[in-house]
């Protein structure tokens, strides 16, 4: 009889395997952009303040054949879960993907969430085809609330590109600057940060997600900067600063170094106000920059956004 199994994620055993089925579940996706063991294995297993996260996974006669994912925000969204889940390829068809959604929304509403979130992958080239995912979650009643592009660059091969666009950038700029740090941002800039920041999901496109923004204090600021350190990360943060020295436009890269051939971007963001510089460009080389300087061995830079963000779209491409 098939059961519902927990991952202690303090035991590394029953997390490693929580992590192969995880991993071997996704054949569809470019494996080299996929985390690694060594960089995934820390950051599972450290508890949020933030999040409350949860593994487990479904057996069948003692054999791990599906795994899934909650995580329920504390700090914002109170409605929303986010949820992923993951059938062995050598288990499909048989209703495991089915038991373990039904598990994943039961405790969502245990929790009081009305609002279950989960990502669908469909491999480049292939458009609005329907995947095996998504016709799965469509038949269970799950709609499309948004369409995302995933891009990847490799760093040196795009860096012969970079000079000509920082010229583009010089000559658009006007009185703003690009600060870069790693790791922990300036006290003379953490309020404006946390101010850009907070306004990030309201300018984004985002569909019919809905997501509300978060409340970027100076102390979440700082909680953040410390739980990326304590699970391995370098983030090298690129921000547009204006004349009057207010941070107006954001770009973060994030390596993790117990593996770095990846860096991953978390936001592009510049405030409507500030617009037609062309700081998004400005802030990515600048984070880009940094990151060959800082992490030689990052090879690979991975990215997404809204397909309806065409202008981010350019910037990437």
């Amino acid at each position: 009889m098939p059961v519902i199994h927990d991952v202690d994620v303090q035991d590394e055993a029953q997390l490693r395997e929580w992590y192969d089925v995880w991993r071997a579940s996704q054949p569809h996706r470019p494996q080299e952009l996929l985390p690694s063991w060594e960089s995934a294995r820390v950051p599972l297993a450290t508890e949020r303040t933030d999040f409350d996260v949860t593994l487990f996974g479904l057996r069948e006669a003692g054999v791990l054949v599906g795994v899934a994912l909650l995580n329920l925000p504390l700090e914002d969204n109170p409605t929303v879960a986010y949820a992923e889940l993951l059938t062995h390829p050598d288990h499909r068809r048989r209703g495991v993907g089915t038991e373990l959604l039904a598990e994943l929304e039961r405790r969502a509403r245990a929790a009081g969430r009305d609002r279950l979130l989960s990502e669908v992958f469909v491999p480049a080239g292939e458009g609005h085809t329907v995947t095996g995912n998504q016709a799965f979650a469509e038949a269970q009643g799950y709609a499309v609330a948004n369409r995302e592009g995933m891009k990847a660059v490799h760093l040196e091969e795009a860096e012969r590109l970079w000079p000509a666009l920082e010229a583009d950038v010089e000559a658009a700029r006007g009185d703003y600057r690009v600060v870069t740090w790693r790791d922990v941002c300036p006290d003379e800039y953490v309020e404006s940060y946390g101010r850009a920041l907070s306004r990030v999901m309201a300018l984004i496109p985002q569909g019919d997600l809905d997501l509300e923004d978060r409340d970027w204090t100076v102390d979440r600021v700082r909680a953040s900067e410390k739980h990326r350190t304590d699970v391995g990360l370098a983030t090298l943060e690129s921000v547009a600063v204006s004349a009057d020295g207010t941070v107006v436009g954001v770009t973060g890269v994030r390596a993790n170094l117990a593996d770095p051939m990846i860096a991953r971007i978390g936001v592009t963001m510049v405030l409507p106000e500030h617009r037609g510089h062309r700081l998004g460009l400005a802030t990515k080389l600048a984070s880009h920059r940094a990151l060959r300087e800082q992490v030689p061995e990052c090879r690979l830079v991975v990215t997404s956004n809204a397909e309806v963000n065409t202008h981010m779209s350019a910037i990437n491409e």
